[in-house]
């Protein structure tokens, strides 16, 4: 039996959760026998591709001569009739998509009954009429949160539409030691109790909102730190100033954006606070956390009330600060819980958020689309 040719299209050149996620699909149908993967990704003339050289790196098979622009543009014509020629050269059997204009751009091509498009967003929005045009020929939809699968049954009732559970690499994000490295660089000392954030440092992300419960916390635990990792044009007024300000500097640590290392900064952390979704719907960085064992302190937004389960591998709550502040300080004080939290967490990435598990679902997917009719 010839193997399925799938090609997968992600129109950004820029390195975010969803480029993640659809390069390490990529890469794990590419082990298999039965299916053969193309990528290809944005690029924009001058800026460095860091989704490019990541695709190299993992040994796919890259397609060029496509501008795969992220934002509608007259490039779609000229990448409509390319794309034509590469799924005709390559025998590509399915193509999937994985963002708004490569989707529009293989409905336009004339391959929208074998399209299949992952849909990320956490919460339902109004659709615009390109993607009403485009889901209306969209052979099959995958959805990362339930509540979008229900909303989109809603508009296109006769689709098929499925949710899947976002799959997180527990090779990579595993529960590990505390780095001593890395508690000499921020100054921990072993034993004190962490709690962290990871996020781009804006001012929507709710800072005043940690700053006002870490204040709360100090005053009842006076020995406990809070990393804050992460960049942000906005950081000194949003975060730095803040925390000096408050009298926190002592508390609060700035780690500054970290990739080489990123896994070991996490499991610095005895528990990680969540409080906005950015543009990644299906919030990476918190299923990355729970990979690594840590407990997730989310508010109930996006897709996380989907990810975490409450008392179990961590806690869910309201935007104030006495609940947030409540939920640190119950996991710094209660050790026991704390610890029955990690085991949960890292059980439940290892079986609902299992990569074996995801892709089994995927091929059958693409199987049930290649079937004769």
């Amino acid at each position: 039996m010839n193997p399925q040719r799938i090609l997968h299209l992600y129109s950004n050149h820029k390195w975010t959760g969803p480029a993640d996620h659809a390069l390490n699909l990529a890469a794990w149908l590419n082990t298999r026998e039965d299916v053969k993967t193309f990528f290809a990704c944005g690029h924009r003339r001058g800026v460095q591709n860091h989704l490019y050289q990541k695709a190299c790196r993992r040994n796919l098979d890259f397609v060029n001569g496509l501008f795969l622009n992220k934002h509608l543009s007259w490039k779609i014509f000229p990448d409509v009739h390319s794309l034509r020629k590469i799924i005709a050269g390559k025998q590509v059997n399915l193509i999937h998509c994985h963002q708004d204009n490569d989707a529009l751009t293989a409905v336009l091509a004339g391959f929208g009954n074998r399209l299949i498009r992952t849909c990320y967003d956490g919460e339902p929005s109004p659709l615009n009429v390109r993607q009403r045009f485009v889901f209306h020929r969209t052979a099959k939809i995958m959805t990362a949160s339930s509540k979008l699968k229900t909303h989109l049954e809603a508009i296109f009732p006769d689709k098929d539409i499925q949710q899947v559970d976002i799959p997180v690499d527990p090779q990579r994000f595993r529960p590990l030691d505390k780095s001593e490295r890395l508690l000499a660089e921020f100054g921990i000392t072993a034993g004190t109790p962490v709690g962290g954030i990871v996020a781009r440092v804006q001012k929507h992300r709710k800072f005043s909102l940690l700053l006002d419960a870490i204040e709360q916390v100090i005053e009842v635990i006076a020995d406990c730190k809070f990393l804050i990792v992460g960049r942000g044009t906005h950081i000194d007024t949003v975060a730095r100033q803040p925390v000096i300000r408050r009298g926190l500097d002592k508390h609060v640590i700035f780690t500054g954006y970290r990739q080489d290392d990123y896994r070991d900064v996490i499991n610095l952390f005895d528990f990680k606070i969540f409080l906005v979704p950015g543009s990644d719907g299906s919030c990476r960085a918190a299923r990355e956390a729970l990979a690594c064992g840590k407990p997730l302190i989310a508010t109930r937004k996006g897709i996380l009330p989907e990810l975490i389960r409450n008392g179990e591998t961590g806690f869910l709550i309201d935007e104030k600060p006495a609940d947030l502040a409540r939920a640190m300080i119950t996991m710094i004080k209660e050790r026991d819980f704390r610890r029955r939290c990690s085991q949960a967490a890292r059980q439940y990435a290892e079986t609902i958020l299992s990569p074996d598990r995801y892709i089994r679902k995927v091929v059958a997917y693409y199987e049930s689309l290649c079937k004769p009719s």
